[in-house]
C-alpha cells in the first residue's frame, strides 16, 4: 500500500489506523493530535502528495510554533488503498480509543510531556467523550479539545440520513455521492480565498490528487446515521434510538475536558458557520457549571447570605467563556487547508490556549471569594 513520507500503519484491536508524528522543537508543549472527518484520512492536516507545498497544512505551523503534531486516520475504505478495509463495524466508542492509544504510542516512544491537544475535524467531534475519557486513563491529560467545523454527539443537530442516500462499498463502508461534489465545491473556494496579493492562485490539490489520495469511505458507524454495520448480514441496519447518546456520551458534563470551537464564515458550510458558537458554547458552559457542582457551589448558594456581588462576578466569567474559547476563521469547511487558513487556524489555537488559562484562573479565583464569603 503505498504510504507518504513518515506515515506508520498499525492496528489497534482488530482495526487499522494510519498515523504520521512530525516533531516539536519544544518537548514540554503539548501535542497536538489531528482526527479527520466523514470520507476524509488525516492527510488533509499534513499534506504529502507529489509537489505538495508544506505551509498548506496545520503540521507545517504548529511545528512552526513548536509543537509536536500527530494526524490520526481511522480505517477507511479509500480508492488507493493506504489500509487494508477490514473495519465496516467500527464505532465511535472504538474510535475514541484507538486515537487514544496511537496518543499514548506517539507521547511513550518520543518521550513526550503527557498532555495533549486534541483537534476534531467535522464527524470527529462525535469522539469528544468517548477519547477524552480513554486518553485520561491513559495517564495523559487533555487541555484542550478544538473543534474545526465539528459536531458532537448532541441529537438532533444534524440532518436525518436514510439508508437510500448511502451507497454501501464491496467491503461494507458507507459513502454518500453527493459528498464529493459538496467537498469538491468548498475545496475550490477555499483554494481560491487562499489566493496570493497579486491574486495568484497555487491549487493545494487538483481534484484527482484529492480524491485518490485523501477520499474514501467511512465506517457507517461513525456517521451518526442511526445505522450501524450488521456482520451477520453485512448489511446497513437500524440503531437502537439510544446508541447515539451511549456512543458519543456529550451528555456526561463532569467528564469533559475544556472545549474550544473555531468555524467557517461560507455559506458554503451554513450549519457550522451559524451553529457551532451556540452549539459548543452549550457544551462549555454545562461543563464549567459541573466542574463547579463538583467543587460544592451548591453548598455555597443554599446555604444563605448575601452573596449577590460574588456570585454575580462567577456568573459572568462562566458566560464569557463562549466568547473567550470560540472564534471564526474566513473560509468554508476546509478553512484550515492553504497557507493563508492553516496559519491562521494555528494562530487561534494557540490564542485559545492563552485564553483558556486566563479562564481557568479567573473562575478559581471567583468560586475562592464566594466561597469565602459565606
Amino acid at each position: 500500500m503505498p504510504l507518504f513520507d513518515g506515515e506508520q500503519l498499525d492496528t489497534i484491536g482488530r482495526h487499522p489506523v494510519l498515523h504520521k508524528y512530525s516533531p516539536a522543537n519544544d518537548a514540554f508543549k503539548p501535542l497536538i493530535a489531528f482526527i479527520p472527518g466523514m470520507a476524509h484520512n488525516a492527510r488533509i492536516s499534513y499534506g504529502g502528495h507529489q509537489n505538495s507545498r508544506n505551509e498548506d497544512f496545520l503540521s507545517y505551523w504548529f511545528n512552526h510554533h513548536g509543537y509536536g503534531f500527530l494526524g490520526i486516520s481511522y480505517p477507511i475504505d479509500a480508492e488507493q488503498p493506504i489500509m487494508p478495509a477490514t473495519s465496516p463495524d467500527f464505532t465511535i466508542p472504538e474510535w475514541g480509543q484507538q486515537a487514544a492509544a496511537i496518543i499514548n504510542k506517539v507521547i511513550t516512544e518520543h518521550n513526550l510531556a503527557r498532555k495533549v491537544v486534541i483537534l476534531a475535524w467535522s464527524m470527529a467531534g462525535k469522539i469528544l467523550h468517548p477519547v477524552t475519557v480513554q486518553t485520561r486513563r491513559l495517564g495523559i491529560e487533555v487541555e484542550l479539545f478544538v473543534s474545526l467545523a465539528a459536531t458532537p454527539a448532541l441529537p438532533g443537530i444534524q440532518p436525518v440520513v436514510s439508508k437510500g442516500d448511502l451507497v454501501k462499498t464491496p467491503a461494507g463502508y458507507a459513502t454518500k455521492p453527493e459528498l464529493e461534489t459538496r467537498f469538491l465545491e468548498q475545496l475550490y473556494e477555499q483554494i481560491y480565498l487562499n489566493r496570493d496579493e497579486y491574486g495568484w492562485i497555487a491549487p493545494m490539490f487538483h481534484a484527482d490528487t484529492y480524491k485518490r489520495d485523501y477520499l474514501g469511505a467511512t465506517p457507517i458507524g461513525l456517521t451518526a446515521s442511526g445505522l450501524h454495520y450488521d456482520s451477520d448480514t453485512s448489511d446497513f441496519v437500524e440503531d437502537d434510538q439510544l446508541q447515539f447518546l451511549k456512543d458519543g456520551q456529550a451528555h456526561d458534563f463532569q467528564n469533559l475536558p475544556w472545549m474550544a470551537a473555531i468555524y467557517p464564515t461560507s455559506h458554503l458550510d451554513f450549519r457550522h458557520a451559524l451553529t457551532d458558537k451556540a452549539t459548543w458554547g452549550y457544551l462549555m458552559v454545562q461543563r464549567a457549571t459541573s466542574k463547579l457542582i463538583s467543587d460544592g457551589i451548591s453548598n455555597v448558594c443554599h446555604n444563605g447570605g448575601h452573596l449577590e456581588l460574588e456570585f454575580s462576578e462567577l456568573q459572568k466569567a462562566i458566560l464569557r467563556i463562549p466568547d473567550l474559547m470560540t472564534m471564526d476563521i474566513h473560509g468554508t469547511h476546509f478553512f484550515f487547508v492553504g497557507a493563508e487558513g492553516a496559519r491562521k487556524t494555528v494562530e487561534s489555537v494557540v490564542k485559545l490556549l492563552d485564553n483558556l488559562a486566563s479562564i481557568d484562573k479567573n473562575i478559581n479565583h471567583k468560586l475562592t471569594l464566594l466561597q469565602g464569603s459565606r
